[in-house]
């Protein structure tokens, strides 16, 4: 796993020491209800995640990033390049941040990068699949660069049971290197 950075943010491995920060960013509602986390949002239950993503990386299976303040150090959230599919060199993109940073460009910046590398790997195309009533992650997408593709209808299970419609974006090399500035 490398370490990226762009002078804002950097993008490092999880570690053990940050599953009490993990569970903090876990108690916020818009994260709750937009992502698979651990059913009890323990520090052990933080520290199993943190344990499972650093072997979906070792297996080649996905890269899992902790975002962090480049400024302060603080965890701001996580990124993730996942089911990464080697035959056909495409990836999904996966994303949360912390209340606190939100609005500060950290999901479109933390995309670029996990995608650059991704690309630098081999991949061709990485996609994100976002909820249609999730204006923050859509308008992350397209400012990293992301292309929208379509309208995904009844394809999500929602935590709470409920099928959602997703919107889906890709992002390929040349639309990286085309990407204006954030």
């Amino acid at each position: 796993m490398p370490v990226l950075s762009d002078g804002v943010i950097v993008l490092r491995p999880f570690v053990s020491e940050d599953a009490d920060t993990l569970v903090a960013i876990w108690q916020d509602p818009e994260i709750q209800q937009r992502n698979t986390l651990p059913a009890a949002l323990t520090a052990d239950a933080a520290q199993a995640w943190v344990a499972d993503k650093l072997r979906l990386a070792r297996d080649g299976l996905a890269w899992e990033w902790a975002i962090t303040d480049a400024a302060t150090g603080e965890l701001a959230g996580r990124r993730a390049i996942k089911e990464l599919n080697w035959k056909d060199r495409r990836a999904v993109s996966s994303v949360f941040v912390a209340d606190k940073f939100r609005g500060r460009r950290f999901a479109a910046r933390s995309l670029r990068m996990a995608a650059g590398h991704a690309f630098k790997s081999g991949m061709v195309r990485v996609q994100a699949d976002c909820e249609v009533d999730n204006t923050a992650s859509i308008r992350s997408v397209i400012a990293a660069g992301m292309h929208h593709e379509g309208t995904l209808r009844d394809y999500f299970l929602a935590n709470d049971g409920r099928h959602v419609t997703a919107e889906t974006f890709s992002l390929l090399p040349a639309d990286l290197a085309s990407a204006p500035p954030l």
